[in-house]
């Protein structure tokens, strides 16, 4: 990419600020305040937070009632559809009178219902090979006695998923009416979707107290926005027919909305869904700290008491039901709706699959209480292959101890500590200085102001050196990933066959939670900032596969056509032809791999990184709910900078390419 002549002026203070850095010889010479920021000029913000989150949540009276009693009643209603979701899957209902002994008892759905009642979604969804997988998947909760914290799971989801659809529907409608309002939520929506959700979890620990309800909440705040900016993205492509349709028919705004324009985006709205499913999916785990419980729980405790084979079995539980929740929603998305004339035949012949599953949770009620193994998978039966984990992991350190370790202290030695020391010696003034000339030679002073006061704010918050060290994982996270994800994208676009297999491994990979990407690298190369960056690679080589295998199949036919008859080889035609056009996707890919190291680095505080996301975990352990805003914020600025940069490069090569600008992704 040619960068235009009129914008090279713009490098010079890159020029400037690398001539300074090559002046000084050595880091010694380096004055002080240059190479550290200054204790004195930090700005105590996440003190300040402390207190301002202290005062609302112990001194605010609002007058009826205090803030925190405002809090808790609000914390009691959505407790009271948790409750009853988890009852119905997990735990059942009780009803006492005045003695301590429940005058009713009702057990939840036996194994069997619910394993049924899935499987009977998932056909109507998607068929017979989908329902199959799903009733296997669902009988490994039961056979490996993972039974019980696997419905606390899906009931915790379930009841995240629903407000996050709520939520998110009432903003992204509400950003569709108003572009103003649309202008304001959409930096909320960058923050909150880069902002790591250890710091949604100590304001909402302060304010909700310690439990599953505080978990909840924090996912709910976590998954939410991907709905908005798909209900907003979604209304503004229903076709203006539609909308006109709408209006000659008579409706209020209300019942347009509703009636009209929200069934029309039906399929995107429910890509959406999807996504809310998968992100919280991705944060059971995490809020199990903070007494979530389910499958999260087990495979926290499992893996912090390094009990690997107890890990495995919870994390490929929570793989499992991802997958499952995964293709029935991708299903349903894509199934077009059925519209039949209304007949003379019954309701159980028109809607069989409704009758079988009212049959199904009958008969299991019916029968649990004669026939044990209908309402509960018995004892005797279920398996356990912890143990077989555990002697894997401690076979390989007995007997390749000495290659893992080697194959670790090399990369260890020769690229994280270089790199690393490299990013904390860099002086600060000169990072902010080369941000903000970069962002002004690719897209104006805008995105350089952007970039000059997100890269302050974090020196003035105190935390520059663990920005550095955040950066300097991320940054080689995707450098890695590129250059593994790459080639693959290549030959899958070049090969069918490759395709074939590529796409099958991404979108399977694409389904697993962020967490389970740890248990194998800690299961190999213990704790530490390598397993942390093997974890980011994993989790961030698929959108490096995906945007270039994407990028080179879709170039235009005649272009590839004329460079056939032109008698180029197929290195000279991907090298300077494929390649070159693909550039933007490419860019674009790299964006993607950007966003997810950063969403892996989040997590790995959990194996011992030094960074923003460790300070953002040990806020959590303090109940410091200041630092943890603070540190996630910087997170937040780190990710939003580098996502402006590269997206204000790849529309630039595609300016200078002559390629349409990309259309706005959904999410």
């Amino acid at each position: 990419m040619q960068v235009p002549q009129r914008r090279l002026v713009h490098l010079a203070p890159l020029a400037l600020a690398l001539g300074v850095t090559a002046w000084l010889k050595s880091w010694e010479e380096i004055p002080r305040w240059v190479k550290y920021y200054p204790r004195d000029w930090k700005v105590p913000a996440d003190k300040q937070l402390d207190a301002l989150f202290n005062f609302f949540a112990e001194e605010v009276d609002l007058g009826l009632f205090t803030f925190k009693e405002l809090t808790r009643g609000f914390a009691w209603v959505i407790e009271r559809l948790l409750l009853f979701v988890q009852g119905v899957f997990a735990k059942g209902f009780e009803f006492y009178g005045d003695a301590m002994t429940p005058w009713l008892v009702i057990p939840p759905l036996s194994w069997v219902a619910v394993t049924g009642l899935f499987a009977i979604l998932a056909y109507w969804a998607s068929g017979r090979a989908l329902a199959i997988l799903v009733a296997v998947f669902f009988a490994y909760f039961a056979v490996f006695d993972l039974w019980e914290n696997a419905m606390l799971t899906l009931a915790s989801v379930f009841v995240a998923v629903l407000l996050g659809i709520a939520i998110g529907v009432a903003l992204g409608a509400l950003g569709y009416r108003s572009r103003v309002f649309n202008a304001i939520l959409t930096p909320i929506y960058d923050i909150m979707q880069t902002t790591p959700i250890w710091s949604y979890l100590v304001p909402v620990l302060v304010f909700f107290g310690f439990g599953p309800l505080a978990g909840l909440l924090a996912t709910v705040v976590f998954a939410m926005p991907p709905m908005a900016r798909v209900t907003t993205l979604a209304l503004q492509r229903v076709p203006a027919n539609t909308s006109d349709f709408g209006d000659m028919a008579g409706c209020t705004r209300r019942q347009k909305m509703w009636l009209v324009m929200l069934p029309s985006a039906r399929r995107s709205l429910l890509i959406g869904i999807n996504q809310v499913i998968m992100l919280s999916l991705a944060a059971v785990i995490v809020a199990s700290i903070i007494g979530a419980g389910g499958l999260g729980a087990d495979v926290y405790r499992a893996l912090t008491a390094l009990r690997i084979g107890d890990a495995v079995e919870a994390g490929l539980a929570i793989t499992l039901l991802a997958i499952a929740l995964d293709r029935i929603s991708q299903g349903i998305a894509m199934r077009r709706p059925v519209h039949e004339v209304e007949s003379a035949r019954n309701l159980i012949r028109r809607h069989p699959l409704v009758t079988l599953a009212l049959a199904l949770v009958v008969a299991s009620a019916v029968l649990g209480p004669f026939v044990p193994a209908v309402k509960s998978f018995p004892d005797s039966l279920t398996i356990s292959t912890g143990d077989v984990w555990n002697d894997v992991v401690k076979w390989l350190n007995v007997n390749h101890h000495e290659t893992i370790g080697g194959f670790r202290d090399f990369f260890i030695i020769h690229l994280l500590k270089p790199v690393k020391l490299f990013f904390i010696r860099l002086p600060w003034p000169a990072v902010i200085l080369v941000a903000v000339t970069l962002g002004y030679a690719l897209g104006g002073w805008r995105l350089a102001l952007l970039a000059g006061l997100l890269l302050t704010g974090i020196a003035l918050s105190g935390y520059w050196k663990q920005a550095m060290i955040s950066l300097y994982l991320a940054t080689l996270g995707v450098l890695a990933s590129m250059l593994i994800g790459a080639p693959i994208g290549v030959a899958a676009a070049l090969n069918r066959r490759v395709d074939r297999v590529v796409t099958v491994i991404i979108d399977t990979l694409q389904t697993l939670p962020t967490f389970v990407y740890l248990l194998p690298v800690v299961m190999l190369f213990a704790t530490g900032e390598f397993p942390a960056f093997v974890a980011i690679v994993m989790y961030a080589v698929l959108p490096a596969i995906r945007y270039t295998k994407h990028g080179i199949a879709n170039i235009p036919r005649p272009i590839i056509e004329a460079t056939d008859l032109s008698g180029a080889t197929r290195m000279q035609k991907l090298f300077q032809v494929q390649i070159p056009l693909a550039l933007p996707d490419i860019l674009l890919g790299v964006n993607q791999v950007l966003m997810m190291a950063f969403g892996m680095l989040v997590i790995t505080a959990l194996v011992g990184t030094r960074g923003l996301e460790q300070e953002a975990l040990t806020s959590l352990a303090k109940v410091r709910p200041g630092t943890g805003v603070v540190t996630g914020l910087g997170i937040a600025c780190l990710v939003i900078v580098s996502d402006r940069m590269i997206t204000a490069a790849s529309v630039l090569s595609r300016r200078h390419l002559g390629l349409a600008t990309a259309a706005p992704a959904m999410a």
